[in-house]
């Protein structure tokens, strides 16, 4: 497993073509566009203690740029946040070529909270009467971000996979801290993973930096599923004991929270010539 700043693939290329983009401009109150992204909705399986709803209270553009993913919390419904993922499910790198996956995102501030985006392979949408967990097994996780806020100076770049058992949630990966320490929630970031096919390899940046690559023989190539199609989720977790670290207790009083998502974007690099 490589977390030092050694040379990876070429996040700034200009040879990078995007594939897919949001940038959530559009008046105040607009909700999220439903052609280019599904909602998750109720209790799914993944969630914490909260459940997910579809509506502008939850999910809205700011009239600034930005996607609101609001969470919320009343007696009556508990936690309430939001979960999205692309409409698209069929991003993969071609083989000799890279895909990148990359957010611009002022994550949510408060206890319990755990803001992540992940990719999950297509099957996890078509699992027809395969149980989800064991779906998740087959599928695999790419976490392109999870920022835990007991620790949230930190981002953690992680992969999920059966034959992965650095982490206790089935993970391998590693942390990185903002340079100055300030909490993730005090700005906007860039969160990016480039992902490559022949040779395999996954690196993570934060903000153009590089902290982490793992390759087929960091997982062993059995636990290495990433060469099939993906979609692109991000959502708010609320109390989830399934991170790299515990999320901490949530303070009822500290909601509404918000993560605040500037853009979205998929870019292809094409194999060489």
């Amino acid at each position: 497993m490589d977390t030092l700043n050694s040379p990876g693939p070429q996040l700034t290329s200009p040879d990078w073509q995007v594939l897919w983009q949001d940038d959530f401009d559009g008046p105040e109150g607009t909700p999220l566009d439903h052609d280019r992204w599904k909602v998750i909705t109720g209790k799914p399986w993944a969630s914490g203690i909260e459940s997910y709803a579809d509506d502008t209270d939850h999910l809205s553009l700011d009239g600034e740029g930005h996607l609101r993913m609001t969470v919320t919390h009343s007696e009556q419904d508990g936690y309430v946040s939001s979960w999205i993922e692309t409409a698209r499910e069929d991003f993969v790198p071609s083989p000799g070529g890279a895909l990148k996956i990359e957010s611009v995102v002022k994550t949510a501030p408060g206890l319990g909270l755990d803001c992540a985006m992940f990719a999950w392979a297509n099957r996890m949408r078509h699992l027809g009467e395969t149980e989800p967990l064991q779906g998740w097994y087959l599928s695999g996780e790419l976490d392109i971000f999870e920022v835990i806020n007991t620790a949230p100076a930190d981002v953690y770049g992680v992969v999920h996979s059966p034959e992965c058992h650095q982490l206790k949630s089935l993970g391998m990966g590693t942390a990185t801290t903002t340079p100055d320490g300030r909490p993730l929630s005090e700005d906007f970031h860039t969160y990016s993973v480039v992902w490559t096919r022949d040779p395999d390899s996954i690196t993570w940046y934060l903000d153009g930096r590089e902290y982490l690559r793992l390759t087929p023989a960091d997982t062993t190539p059995k636990g290495w599923l990433f060469n099939q199609e993906v979609f692109v989720g991000l959502l708010v977790v609320v109390g989830s004991p399934g991170g790299p670290i515990m999320p901490g207790d949530p303070d009822p009083a500290a909601f509404p929270t918000t993560m605040l998502v500037d853009r979205v974007t998929v870019a292809e690099l094409a194999p060489p010539a």
